[in-house]
């Protein structure tokens, strides 16, 4: 018995398969794109997220007039609660929180590093929370009785608003 092809029977051919695996590969390049963008914007939410919790964390140390513990050490009297941004020599943002004593000692109890290259910061901060008063909001350097700094990565952003009555509102975009 021999067998033989119908005439009926259908194969794909060269041309249709190629059409399949370019569509394929276009499927899957967009989807890999997409994602390195989610991973970006995940990265950047991150980064703003640890500042906040920082932030509202030195506010509260403050108002419960946190003097230190044995890691750190201990003031007789606090100044204020800092939080502060630094670019670093790599251009990487460095967060660190410190308890200021009366007597201008420094006790730093906090470090954060955003490690990502495609993260900027519009423009370094310190905010000081004092003891039952406030805060001072520094931006760029300059005293402001209110104002914001942007922590971006391409167009996604985080917009930090500070004001001297020491609240922070963080709006993610």
């Amino acid at each position: 018995m021999t067998s033989s092809l119908s005439r009926n029977q259908t194969a794909f051919t060269l041309v249709e398969l190629l059409i399949t695996v370019s569509v394929l590969v276009l499927v899957l390049t967009m989807g890999a794109v997409n994602y390195l963008r989610f991973l970006n914007k995940q990265n950047l939410y991150k980064a703003g997220s640890a500042i906040e919790v920082m932030i509202k964390d030195a506010r509260s140390k403050a108002q419960n007039g946190f003097l230190g513990d044995e890691e750190i050490g201990f003031c007789s009297k606090l100044a204020a609660i800092e939080v502060f941004s630094i670019i670093n020599a790599e251009n990487k943002i460095s967060l660190n929180t410190q308890v200021r004593c009366e007597n201008n000692d420094l006790l730093t109890y906090e470090n954060y590093l955003i490690d990502q290259n495609n993260i900027v910061l519009s423009q370094n901060f310190r905010v000081s929370f004092l003891p039952l008063r406030g805060s001072n909001v520094y931006l760029g350097g300059s005293s402001v009785a209110s104002g914001s700094a942007t922590l971006s990565s391409g167009e996604d952003e985080v917009i930090l608003n500070f004001d001297q009555g020491g609240n922070i509102d963080v709006r993610y975009q």
